[in-house]
C-alpha cells in the first residue's frame, strides 16, 4: 500500500511538471533597436596609381518609421536615401538602386548578401550616448592619387575642430557631429568625412583644385596621448 501510494504521488509529481513546462512560454529573443546602432564597412579599391589599396569607408545610419542613410566617403557628401526592414535576424536595406542584405546573430553581422563588389570588416556598431569628437589626432594621410603621404594633425572640443600639418592646429572650424560619431565639414573647397570609431579617426579629405598628389586624401589616425 505504501508503495502505491509513493507511485501515485511520484505521477502526479511528473503530470503536475509536464504541464507546467507545457504552460511556459518561451520568451523571444529581444528585437534590437536599429536606431540606437550603426552599421560600417569598408570597400577595398586600387588607388590610382594602382600598387596600394584604399578602403573606401561606407556608414549607415537608422532612423524612425524605417528610414536609412548610407554615407559614403566619396565626392558627395548627400547620403543615399532608403529603407529598412528586420524580420528575426534578417536586415534588408532597400535604396534605389540596390537591395542588400545582412544577417544578424548576437548583435554581430555573420553574413551578407546583394553586394556587387568585394566589402570587409561589416560590423554592426552601438551608438555612443556622448559625443566621440574630442582630443587631439596626429599621423599620416596617404594621396589616392600618387604614392606619397602627408603628416596631418586634428584637434576637437566637440563642436569645433581645427586641422593642421605639423604642431597643434588652432580651432578655426564648426563642428556639427551626426549620431555623435560622425561628421562633415566642407569649407573653403576642401570637404572632409569624420567618422570616429574604435577610439580612432578616420578621415577622407577630398579637395576641390588642389594638386594631384593631395587632391584626395585618407588615413586612421590614433589619439595623442
Amino acid at each position: 500500500m505504501k508503495n502505491l501510494k509513493l507511485y501515485l504521488s511520484i505521477m502526479l509529481l511528473l503530470i503536475v511538471v509536464s504541464c507546467k513546462k507545457k504552460d511556459e512560454v518561451t520568451p523571444e529573443e529581444t528585437k534590437i533597436d536599429l536606431t540606437k546602432h550603426f552599421i560600417t564597412w569598408e570597400a577595398p579599391t586600387k588607388t590610382y596609381a594602382g600598387n596600394r589599396i584604399f578602403n573606401w569607408p561606407v556608414l549607415v545610419l537608422f532612423e524612425n518609421e524605417g528610414k536609412i542613410k548610407i554615407y559614403s566617403f566619396a565626392s558627395n557628401a548627400t547620403p543615399t536615401q532608403g529603407s529598412y526592414t528586420l524580420t528575426n535576424d534578417q536586415l534588408t536595406i532597400t535604396t534605389s538602386d540596390q537591395i542588400l542584405g545582412f544577417t544578424i546573430k548576437d548583435g554581430s553581422v555573420i553574413d551578407t548578401k546583394g553586394f556587387t563588389s568585394e566589402i570587409q570588416n561589416v560590423k554592426l556598431r552601438e551608438l555612443p550616448s556622448t559625443n566621440q569628437f574630442t582630443g587631439n589626432y596626429s599621423g599620416m594621410l596617404n594621396s589616392y592619387m600618387v604614392n606619397t603621404a602627408f603628416p596631418f594633425s586634428y584637434s576637437f572640443n566637440q563642436t569645433q575642430f581645427g586641422e593642421g600639418y605639423n604642431g597643434q592646429p588652432q580651432l578655426d572650424y564648426v563642428l556639427n557631429p551626426i549620431n555623435n560619431v560622425f561628421a562633415i565639414s566642407s569649407i573653403n573647397n576642401v570637404l572632409r568625412y569624420f567618422l570616429m570609431v574604435d577610439g580612432k579617426l578616420t578621415i577622407v579629405r577630398l579637395k576641390s583644385g588642389g594638386t594631384n598628389a593631395e587632391s584626395l586624401l585618407y588615413g586612421t589616425l590614433s589619439k595623442d596621448q
